[in-house]
């Protein structure tokens, strides 16, 4: 399994066929911003490979040496087989030298239901178990609520730190006044 820097063309196809069904409307960024991000040199699109065929995802906001995780998706018919945790070893590789990986994790303690809470707790803990750190900062970000979690080269900032970089990572391809109205910090 490898990892591949995604051409807009196969960004473009990714995004129309599974990506749009992989993650809610709502947090879904516009294709266009995406590849005019990366066409910017601040988004990374990344292919997880096996064999020549395209088995996952992930896109990364980066800017100096901080990167925010933005989607991380493998295939449905690749789940349940360990890859997940093979994918973010590959990640933890690729970003071997980031200063700071900032992911983002649905809060299970503000689930709207039990059914979201055990799916969302799910996923906290496939995170927390593969080597990621909670950094204790809680945010909103349009509107859903996340547990901030980070991996990188280095000791963790502090809260207040990682909030500041989070605002930054997004302030790159949001405009001020969207960063104001629709990051929060909980």
């Amino acid at each position: 399994m490898i990892l591949k820097e995604l051409e807009p063309d196969q960004i473009e196809t990714l995004y129309k066929q599974r990506m749009i069904i992989d993650f809610p409307k709502d947090e879904l960024k516009p294709l266009k911003m995406i590849l005019e991000a990366r066409g910017r040199g601040i988004y990374e699109c990344l292919g997880v490979f096996e064999d020549d065929e395209l088995i996952g995802y992930s896109f990364f906001e980066k800017a100096e040496g901080n990167y925010l995780l933005d989607y991380l998706a493998v295939f449905p018919e690749k789940r349940n087989g360990g890859i997940g945790s093979r994918v973010l070893g590959l990640l933890e590789e690729h970003f071997a030298e980031a200063d700071l990986v900032i992911g983002e994790v649905e809060d299970p303690e503000r689930a709207e239901n039990d059914a979201d809470r055990q799916l969302q707790a799910r996923r906290l803990g496939f995170y927390l178990r593969n080597g990621c750190r909670d950094t204790g900062l809680r945010v909103e970000c349009f509107g859903v609520p996340f547990v901030i979690l980070a991996s990188g080269k280095g000791e963790c900032p502090d809260p207040d730190s990682i909030w500041e970089i989070y605002r930054r990572l997004y302030g790159q391809v949001l405009s001020d006044e969207v960063v104001e109205r629709k990051l929060k910090r909980l």
